[in-house]
């Protein structure tokens, strides 16, 4: 039994071009068509027919997202006066793409399960905090180190990212962010560091955001899948043990 599935095809690609991967990320790569191809099939229908259950899983494309940011608006890095990579809002989690990165970079001691405890409560806290924090991601991946300040272990002392350019997604697409229920793309409150650049450079800043919103949430779902049906493979590229699999749902 095939079937040809209408969801988890790849959207935008990630841009080759603009940074080299690394072997992981490349396994990692070749790997996902592999996954993919297993869907519908009579060996791994149980695990497809439990994926369907559990997650939404049409990928995102950029015409299928509206855009409710100001016209040109970007974050001014330069001028940031709350520095995104600390805070209650700043817990980073990350995707196999993500680890898969930072295992290139020799930087998986910036890899922890161990989250904060909010000073916020619930209802001061952002919903897209509240609801990543509670999702099958947010309970079984991990997150970025963060020293005894809530601030990223990776920012340097010159208030720049030591994993640039394999820094996570979300940091890639921060301030704009996802409501997947509207498909809308907004600015995060919690930057407040804002530019408006002129029109004849905003198209491609605002489109580098946009693009790493939609390539964040399509890695999500590809996550979503090689769990189900590849996790040996996972296992021997030592992406595995970054998961905590007994929190992710029963079967």
């Amino acid at each position: 039994m095939a079937r040809a599935l209408p969801v988890v095809q790849d959207g935008p690609a990630l841009d080759d071009a603009e940074r080299d991967r690394g072997p992981c990320e490349r396994a990692l790569d070749e790997l996902w068509p592999v996954a993919r191809a297993r869907l519908w099939t009579w060996r791994y229908l149980r695990e497809t027919l439990r994926l369907w259950r559990r997650f939404h899983l049409r990928a995102l494309t950029l015409g299928s997202v509206r855009i409710a940011v100001p016209p040109g608006q970007v974050p001014d890095c330069d001028a940031c006066t709350e520095v995104c990579c600390a805070g209650d809002d700043a817990v980073v989690s990350l995707r196999f793409r993500d680890l898969a990165r930072l295992v290139d970079a020799g930087l998986q001691g910036h890899v922890t399960h161990e989250r904060p405890a909010p000073r916020l409560g619930d209802a001061e806290r952002s919903w897209a905090r509240r609801e990543a924090d509670a999702s099958v991601f947010g309970r079984a991946f991990p997150v970025l180190t963060r020293d005894q300040t809530g601030t990223c272990t990776l920012l340097s002392s010159e208030r720049t990212c030591n994993a640039w350019p394999r820094w996570p997604l979300s940091c890639a697409r921060y301030p704009y962010a996802l409501d997947l229920r509207s498909r809308v793309i907004f600015w995060a409150k919690g930057c407040r560091s804002t530019t408006v650049l002129p029109a004849s450079e905003a198209p491609a800043r605002v489109r580098a955001l946009v693009r790493a919103v939609v390539d964040g949430y399509n890695e999500r779902l590809k996550d979503a899948v090689l769990l189900e049906v590849a996790r040996p493979e996972l296992a021997a590229l030592g992406l595995l043990r970054f998961i905590e699999l007994s929190r992710l749902p029963r079967a």
